[in-house]
């Protein structure tokens, strides 16, 4: 007899705030398969607000902040209305929501916000939803990130059964990685920016006309402001050991404006030097420093489509094959999406997201549920599921 199996759609706004990103998954206890995807574009109007929110000394009122996480919940609604109205009514939706603010630290002390009001979005399509995927590990005493490495794993078993280890690297607003090493040893962790400052500069040296480095062209023709670089790099994230994570708070794009002289496509140039270099020591201090064997890095997100990260990252890690998940017949783009539909299924069965690599000490309880019109059918399925 077929394991019962769920279709859930998991929803991604990414830290570069450049759209939504929407995939509908199919999974049971035997594995899963993708269904279809979906993408859209971020309303000018909000995608402003959104990082106007999160810039340093920024003075809003509760009631903007809330507004925000109303409307942006509406958005996420209405567009997600429509998107099922084309493709198929999910059991569940797993909306990781828009990241405000995250500020990880010792002793359970660690807070986060995602806004997008998920009631907001089970109103308006009558489907159960899963957010607010990183409270619970934060509960735990873990950094709420990064938490796609169990779903990065569950990857790693169909790209490469040898034993030698791997990495899979998403290139987003922020770079993380994911190391998966003999035995299953897990290893993860956020590097430090890489679209937020790209896409910054981008817009900056393009007078708004571009608001990302489409082939990385203006990055291949600027050069580097090498004082720059040596200023950046000694920002104490970098020196900060494992389990880490961060984000805007940590790294605004005011302080890489204020850090460099460079302008144009000098601009770009240094921004993306200073990601290149900053995964490059990630790797070289954490995971070949101890040793661990490395042979293949899998990149993935809106930044495994920039040749300038690629080609610099062949030249400064020579030992190591650098190419994307594309190469291997994987849509790097919905990585994310499809992760927190993985994450949602979990949620549903009670299970925690985060482990060891996030610091976690204990049972971090999952993703927050909200009941939709289909709750009382979904909790059916989830019982014969589990």
């Amino acid at each position: 007899m077929a394991s019962q199996t769920l279709h859930i759609l998991g929803v991604m706004t990414g830290t570069s705030c450049d759209g939504l990103d929407a995939a509908c998954i199919s999974i049971s206890k035997d594995g899963w398969t993708p269904l279809w995807s979906a993408a859209r574009p971020y309303p000018s109007h909000l995608r402003k607000e959104v990082l106007d929110f999160q810039r340093p000394k920024s003075r809003v009122s509760a009631q903007e902040w809330l507004d925000l996480h109303r409307r942006l919940g509406e958005w996420y609604g209405r567009e997600l209305k429509r998107i099922i109205s084309k493709n198929g009514v999910p059991d569940a939706i797993a909306n990781h929501g828009q990241t405000i603010a995250h500020y990880p630290a010792k002793g359970h002390r660690g807070i986060t916000l995602q806004m997008g009001e998920p009631t907001r979005i089970a109103h308006a399509t009558g489907i159960t939803v899963v957010s607010n995927f990183r409270d619970g590990d934060m509960a735990a005493g873990g950094q709420g990130a990064p938490l796609t490495p169990l779903f990065h794993r569950l990857l790693a078993q169909g790209i490469d059964k040898s034993s030698r280890g791997i990495s899979i690297h998403n290139l987003g607003g922020i770079s993380n990685l994911t190391y998966i090493g003999p035995e299953d040893f897990l290893l993860a962790f956020d590097t430090g920016p890489a679209n937020i400052w790209i896409d910054a500069a981008t817009e900056r040296a393009t007078k708004g006309k571009r608001k990302f480095d489409k082939g990385g062209k203006l990055a291949l023709t600027g050069e580097i402001d090498w004082p720059a670089m040596d200023r950046l790099l000694k920002h104490p994230y970098f020196s900060k050991s494992a389990p880490k994570s961060t984000g805007r708070d940590d790294f605004p794009v005011e302080y890489f404006f204020k850090n460099t002289k460079a302008k144009g496509a000098n601009l770009v140039a240094t921004a993306t030097a200073l990601t290149v270099e900053s995964i490059a020591q990630a790797y070289e201090k954490v995971i070949l420093a101890r040793k661990l064997p490395l042979s293949t890095i899998y990149f993935c997100g809106g930044g495994a489509q920039n040749p300038a990260i690629l080609a610099a990252l062949s030249e400064r890690l020579p030992a190591v094959k650098i190419t994307t998940l594309a190469q291997v017949g994987l849509d790097g783009q919905l990585i994310e999406a499809q992760a927190f539909a993985f994450y949602g299924f979990l949620s549903l069965l009670g299970q925690p997201l985060g482990g060891s690599w996030t610091g976690a000490a204990s049972f971090g309880p999952p993703g927050h549920i909200v009941p939709g019109k289909n709750w009382l059918a979904l909790a059916r399925k989830i019982q014969e599921v589990s």
